[in-house]
């Protein structure tokens, strides 16, 4: 028998809203495991001065990520140059 508040956790995570901002931000590495799992690094956590008390960027932070201070917008036309110039 069915639960009426199941939900099914079944989900990709390279769609916008499980991934939210990080999806198509700069600083972002997508990193995958060998057994296929996703990760979304933040390179932001790189460089952020270090304070013990409060970081303001996680390595791995927990997905949606909604509100970012260190966001910045990728450029698809860059990117596409970019790939084109390695491959």
């Amino acid at each position: 028998m069915l639960r009426p508040y199941t939900t099914n956790l079944c989900f990709d995570l390279m769609t916008v809203p499980v991934v939210g901002l990080c999806e198509t931000c700069a600083w972002v590495r997508i990193v995958t495991n060998r057994r296929g799992s996703v990760f979304y690094r933040c390179l932001r956590a790189d460089t952020d001065p270090p304070d013990p008390s409060w970081p303001r960027f996680v390595r791995y932070p927990p997905l949606p990520v909604l509100q970012c201070p260190g966001y910045d917008r990728r450029d698809p036309l860059a990117e596409a140059e970019r790939n084109r110039d390695e491959g």
